[in-house]
Order: structure tokens, then C-alpha cells, then sequence
């Protein structure tokens, strides 16, 4: 029984410190691999020395305050105006109100995520790329926990979406409508045109007029085909 008290009250001490960041990015953030956050996060598990390191390194709290809860949590309150430095880059700061005004959505790997549209859970971002909360809400009209970030790859929608573009998908909008869609046709990702046709069917065209149009009935669609969400927004890389 004070052994689970024990660990209740390290997670507590742990969501004062990752506060409205998602956990896991928090994590990833401060380079805490997936299984070791996982153990301390739903199994009760205390971190090792070196886990414990990274987060007192990254949060500036006390670690005999985040491991036994002794004492207060720093030994002198952060100056308001003074920049968080990361370590790795001297040239890039911080600032505290960071996580107030953006969040942070996980990029994936193109030909890692074939079936990221059924079970983007287990999938492992590479990456998180900030965004505006203000513009995702209020532009948007979006969540932040369903958008998630790939790249395009290949020519057929040149001309609207070059390859290597970035691309931002609303996995919440994954009922074919008019526009571009991310789509999984077998085991592999396509970002298409669609237009939603009378009968159930679906129009499937790409910007590059050397690929053809076609037409995927939904009714008879036997898993091979879905939509895993909405384009709405993207990036290029010039040069």
C-alpha cells in the first residue's frame, strides 16, 4: 500500500512538471524513450538515475523532490524573463509561455505509417512540429489530438502538392468529401483529389494529368480503400 502511494505521488510530481504538454511528446521532447516514459507513466515505475538526470536537467526541479517528494521542487523560483535554453543548441531558446501558445503535433514517417489510419497509436513519431492552439482552433476548426504530420512523396499531385512537401492531415474528417484527402488504398498512403458522387461512389483524381481519374465504389469496398483524413495545410521547403 506505501509503495503505491509512493508511485501515485511521483506521477503527480510528473504531470506538475510535463503541465498541459501531451505526455508523451514531453518525453520525446527531453529524450525519454517510449517504454521507459510508458513504465512511469501507467505502470507505477520509478525512473532510473539517468531517466531521473534528463528530467531535472530539462525542468530544473530538484531530485530529491521529484523521486521522494522532500522539499520544495526548486531550490529558487525561475526568473519570469529569462529564457529556458535547450542544451544541444546554444543559438536556440524557450520561452515559458511556449507551451501556453503552441502544441505540438507528432510528424510521421510516409512509408511508416502504411496503416497509421487505423492505429496511429502505435506509430512513433519521428518528430513534433509546432503549431499555433489559436490557429488550430479558431482556422482550423480542429483538435490538436487529431491532426498528425507526413510528407508527400512523388509527382502526382504536382502542381497543388510537390514531392517532399509537408502536410498537415485532420484524421477527424475521414468521411470522403470534396477536396484533398490522404487515402489508404491496400498497404499504401496516396494524398488525392476527391469528389463525393451520387450512389456512394468516390472520384479519385490527381493534379498531374499523366496519372488517371478513377472511381472507388463504396458500397462494394472491401478495406482496401479508406480515408484517413483531410489536407489542411501544407509547407514547402524553397531551394
Amino acid at each position: 500500500m506505501e509503495k503505491n502511494l509512493e508511485q501515485s505521488d511521483f506521477k503527480q510530481r510528473l504531470e506538475s512538471l510535463i503541465g498541459a504538454e501531451k505526455p508523451y511528446a514531453w518525453a520525446a521532447r527531453i529524450g525519454i524513450n517510449k517504454g521507459s516514459f510508458t513504465n512511469m507513466w501507467y505502470h507505477g515505475g520509478v525512473p532510473r538515475s539517468a531517466t531521473a538526470s534528463k528530467i531535472v536537467e530539462a525542468t530544473g526541479c530538484r531530485l530529491e523532490w521529484l523521486l521522494h517528494g522532500s522539499g520544495q521542487p526548486y531550490d529558487t523560483a525561475p526568473a519570469a524573463s529569462a529564457p529556458r535554453r535547450l542544451e544541444r543548441d546554444s543559438d536556440c531558446f524557450v520561452p515559458d509561455n511556449v507551451h501556453e501558445e503552441f502544441c505540438f503535433i507528432p510528424r510521421y514517417n510516409l512509408k511508416a505509417s502504411a496503416g497509421f489510419g487505423s492505429n496511429a497509436s502505435e506509430e512513433a513519431p519521428m518528430f513534433y512540429m509546432a503549431f499555433r492552439k489559436y490557429w488550430i482552433k479558431n482556422h482550423l476548426n480542429a483538435s490538436a489530438k487529431d491532426l498528425a504530420v507526413i510528407s508527400v512523396k512523388g509527382d502526382s499531385m504536382s502542381g497543388v502538392l510537390e514531392d517532399r512537401d509537408t502536410i498537415l492531415v485532420n484524421t477527424a474528417e475521414h468521411s470522403p468529401g470534396e477536396g484533398l484527402y490522404v487515402i489508404r488504398m491496400g498497404e499504401d498512403i496516396f494524398v488525392k483529389q476527391l469528389q463525393r458522387l451520387p450512389g456512394g461512389a468516390v472520384q479519385v483524381r490527381s493534379a498531374n494529368p499523366l496519372y488517371e481519374t478513377f472511381t472507388v465504389d463504396l458500397q462494394r469496398n472491401t478495406g482496401e480503400f479508406e480515408v484517413i483524413g483531410r489536407v489542411v495545410w501544407f509547407g514547402r521547403q524553397i531551394g
